[in-house]
């Protein structure tokens, strides 16, 4: 399986899980589940990571290191 193809999935944390409900609330048919360790996603790592790269912009948020 492609990396296109895979469905987005990733350990959950707060940070993440504020950053994904902006990107869900931001996008048309995007929907984000949580088992309680993980986030999935209905979408491809690559749709996942197109919408939360245009949240991060768009909402001009900047990681901050150290």
């Amino acid at each position: 399986m492609k990396n296109a193809e895979k469905p987005f999935e990733i350990p959950k944390t707060f940070g993440l899980g504020v950053l994904l409900k902006l990107t869900k609330n931001n996008f048309r048919g995007i929907e984000i589940s949580s088992d309680g360790k993980t986030f999935t996603s209905n979408v491809t790592l690559n749709k996942m990571t197109e919408a939360v790269n245009a949240t991060i912009k768009s909402h001009n948020i900047q990681l901050k290191v150290g």
